[in-house]
């Protein structure tokens, strides 16, 4: 296949509408080598691996649009970004809007790379480099099935790329049934556990590609998903909750190196501890910048290989601002560890005034309470202070954070350096510059890595996939709860239910991308929106209080097929309700 086919390849979705051979008419170059005259050495085999991890992270996948859908799709926040629209079920929500295609066509352009890698490196020689060799084969393997896990769970409707697309035949194919799907993804991940390394393979700045660990992680996920997800909404209710729990129980009884829980719970969310916490499986990784912190492909932060994954709290009126439903702050209000202080995961996940009544504040070595603070040392009540009392960028700032309790704060990583001028002082830029009150607001790429999967995670997963019939491993579900809370000091439970699993998933992976999944498996999607939609007059109501038209039964448990897609490939039919 010439270079620009390749190109070409990599570069579209999955529906793409051509004739045979015109790919060849195309690349007619004799100044251009062939990508078969290129893919000829390890060095380049490593290039097109390192591709994948690029089209994962750039900002039109996971870096800015597809983890707004993960986020924000749950019942736990709301944003007024572009990218947080699939998450307020509004009109926004429709088959035309980018950055729910943007994530469908690049997952399928990562599965179809993975597939050029897979089917291609036998014919490198990789003498005396064959342990490389394996560990890029698994990498291709294990991200082909991340993609296709993405894709499935979020749009239904998947055609595999169980090889390289070679002609336009292989992009009009009907979609398999979600069955067959799941065992594609797990044969996938079955082919990365046998050649990925072990934990400690990669090290220095290459500690963040994926191993053994994170392909068990994943399948292990996928299974508990699976038998959930099939149960209520597929025609084959087949469970696989035993597979699940052996997956799990490896990583914990450390087949593929050692896993433990982080000492601090906060060193999860933060840039100085990435790609170096016994904790962390999978990072999805990110670049921060202090200059290039706005979305513009092309720059720094914004082109293939790195995203910035900026964040801001409420009131900046661009990028990623987010605020936190009441509920999700009342749950972490009436969590009390056994010295009677808040429970510590809230002060690393929202952001808040915590020296209202309900908050009991944690203290130093000399008995002082440790306060949560902004950037530049800005608290809650500076930043949204009561609306007669706010001046300047703070009156913008306080009416749209002002009906909610709490904003996010999971993904930024407050220690980052701001812009500053020649003589050190913060510089202020954007609207209200010049304003004091705008400091606190200040762009910037934190660049803060996904912990995609946690240890936490991994133990939370377990239990709960034993409480549902899986043969129970080296511990009980007790055991693995209270390990995850023991963590962050709270008190132990007796005799776990699946009622106390969901409780702590809530407190320990809350505004990380799991909630939407963890209701979507648990078929509880559609009656938690009717509740919170009924008891809570500020649902999904951020910024405008038209946007959010109601989580709708049979039609929002999953995203709208793209029309590029819909209007390319004829044997697919939009989702039910678009």
């Amino acid at each position: 296949m010439t270079r620009l086919a390749a190109i070409l390849l990599i570069g579209g979705g999955m529906a793409m509408s051509s004739c045979d051979g015109i790919f060849e008419d195309l690349a007619i170059n004799p100044n251009q080598p062939s990508m078969d005259a290129y893919f000829t050495t390890p060095e380049a085999v490593n290039d097109a691996v390192m591709t994948l991890y690029g089209y994962i992270s750039t900002q039109r996948c996971l870096g800015a649009s597809g983890s707004k859908t993960q986020i924000i799709r749950g019942d736990e926040a709301s944003s007024n970004s572009d990218y947080g629209k699939p998450g307020m079920y509004g009109s926004d929500l429709n088959a035309s809007y980018y950055t729910i295609e943007q994530p469908f066509t690049l997952m399928y352009t990562t599965a179809s790379q993975a597939s050029y890698v897979i089917e291609t490196i036998g014919n490198v020689d990789f003498t005396g480099e064959e342990e490389l060799r394996d560990a890029y084969l698994g990498e291709a393997y294990f991200w082909r099935a991340f993609a296709h896990y993405y894709l499935l769970i979020n749009f239904r409707q998947v055609c595999p790329i169980r090889q390289m697309p070679r002609n336009s035949a292989d992009y009009v194919r009907a979609p398999e049934a979600p069955e067959a799907v799941w065992d594609f993804i797990q044969e996938d991940l079955a082919n990365a556990k046998t050649y990925l390394p072990n934990k400690g393979y990669w090290t220095g700045d290459q500690a963040g590609r994926v191993t053994r660990g994170a392909a068990a992680a994943l399948s292990g996920l996928c299974y508990l998903y699976r038998s959930g997800i099939e149960t209520h909404y597929g025609t084959d209710k087949t469970t696989f909750y035993n597979e699940a729990v052996q997956e799990f129980d490896e990583i914990i009884k450390g087949t593929y190196g050692t896993y433990d829980l982080a000492d601090d719970y906060s060193d999860n969310f933060d840039i100085a501890h990435e790609n170096n916490n016994d904790e962390s499986i999978l990072e999805i990784q990110f670049l921060g910048d202090v200059e290039n912190n706005t979305f513009n492909p092309g720059t720094a932060t914004s082109g293939l290989a790195f995203d910035s994954r900026g964040l801001m709290f409420p009131g900046a009126g661009v990028g990623y601002e987010g605020v936190v439903h009441d509920w999700l702050y009342e749950e972490f209000v009436n969590s009390i560890d056994k010295d009677g202080c808040t429970d510590i995961r809230m002060f690393s996940t929202l952001m808040f005034d915590d020296q209202k009544e309900e908050i009991h504040l944690h203290q130093d070595a000399n008995g002082d309470p440790i306060r949560l603070e902004g950037p530049g040392g800005w608290h809650w009540e500076d930043m949204y202070p009561p609306t007669d009392e706010a001046e300047g960028f703070a009156t913008v700032a306080n009416q749209l954070a002002h009906p909610f309790k709490a904003g996010i704060k999971k993904g930024l990583d407050l220690s980052m350096p701001t812009l500053t001028n020649g003589d050190g002082s913060p510089r202020m830029t954007g609207v209200g510059a010049g304003t004091q009150e705008y400091v606190y607001n200040q762009p910037r790429a934190h660049g803060v890595n996904w912990r995609y999967l946690r240890f936490a995670d991994v133990l939370l997963m377990y239990a709960e996939a034993v409480l549902s019939g899986g043969q129970q491993g080296s511990l009980t579900p007790t055991q693995a709860v209270n390990r995850v809370r023991g963590r962050a000091n709270m008190p132990d439970l007796d005799n776990v239910t699946m009622d106390d699993v969901k409780h702590e998933r809530i407190l320990e992976l809350s505004l990380e991308g799991h909630r939407f999944y963890d209701l979507l498996r648990w078929g509880e999607l559609a009656t938690r929106f009717q509740t919170l939609t009924r008891e809570d007059p500020n649902f999904k109501k951020f910024i405008s209080a038209t946007d959010y038209e109601g989580f709708t039964t049979n039609k929002h448990e999953w995203l709208p097929i793209p029309i590029n897609e819909i209007n390319s490939n004829p044997n697919i039919k939009q989702n039910p309700g678009y």
